[in-house]
């Protein structure tokens, strides 16, 4: 894995996330970016020498997504390039939004993920998420997972 940083963007950098995936073809694209205005999405980018690699967002004070002020955050859409797969950068992503969330003082965090999606689920419960729930929606079965930061 080459050197790497995170940073959160604003509703101005998010279009280069198009770079990681397809937001024309996104269904939830214009809802994301009314969340971001609202300041209840939060994005976070991997680059690598400049270019974007991965995206992953915090949902806070959002009950559509099961968020619990000061309690509980919403991981949302961790999505890596598709060369740059299996390379770490998900993981270190990830790992990141943890640290952050318990650095603010949250005690959950939880998150959605297909039931197809191995790898995903493989990271997820390496990183400690167990599945709480197992749920449908308008794009499939998917499991509903958390963590707990601290009791």
């Amino acid at each position: 894995m080459k050197p790497f940083e995170i940073t959160r963007i604003g509703l101005e950098d998010w279009p280069k996330c198009g770079a990681i995936w397809n937001m024309a073809a996104f269904p939830y694209t214009e809802k994301f970016r009314e969340q971001i205005r609202a300041g209840n999405r939060e994005v976070y980018i991997l680059t690598v020498d400049g270019t974007y690699i991965a995206e992953c967002d915090l949902v806070k004070d959002n009950p559509e997504y099961g968020t619990v002020p000061g309690r509980r955050l919403y991981l949302s859409r961790l999505i890596v390039r598709r060369d740059c797969r299996g390379q770490g950068y998900g993981r270190a992503l990830t790992a990141h939004l943890l640290d952050l969330a318990l650095e603010r003082g949250y005690r959950e965090i939880a998150l959605g993920v297909d039931k197809e999606n191995a790898p995903a689920l493989g990271l997820y419960r390496s990183l400690g998420f167990a599945v709480y729930e197992e749920a449908e929606d308008q794009d499939g079965e998917f499991y509903r997972m958390e963590k707990k930061l601290r009791e």
